[in-house]
């Protein structure tokens, strides 16, 4: 490979781990805390997890045209059961950034089958 070549190609790894970190990392912003917020209350109201103590959730801004997402994780270690290095995924929830409304692969988290998840009351 020649120089030129070494040097482009190490300019994009550079930037694009930049890239990846900046969207890695953590954000409070009143939007987030609301759409985590809006789902976690539903999750536990509906009781779609076993031990909301042992549950994460991970936010993704704009997942989708949109959408942001959240994914429902398995925490571990601690007081909860199972591996501190490990964590599951449960399901995901899609959260329209103007209806606020929800879908979930709730019912079928393996291939990904959306429904309605409606907001707890």
């Amino acid at each position: 490979m020649n120089t030129v070549a070494n040097s482009k190609m190490k300019g994009y790894l550079a930037a694009s781990l930049l890239l990846v970190t900046g969207c890695a990392s953590a954000t409070t912003s009143p939007t987030v805390n609301s759409v985590i917020k809006q789902v976690k209350s539903t999750v536990e109201k509906e009781k779609l997890v076993s031990d909301p103590a042992c549950t994460d959730y991970l936010f993704t801004k704009d997942a989708e045209k949109g959408m942001d997402l959240v994914d429902v994780m398995e925490k571990q270690g601690g007081t909860c059961p199972g591996d501190p290095q490990v964590q599951h995924r449960l399901f995901s929830v899609y959260v329209d950034k103007k209806t606020h409304q929800m879908v979930s692969d709730k019912d079928d988290p393996k291939n990904g089958n959306l429904s309605l998840l409606q907001p707890a009351e």
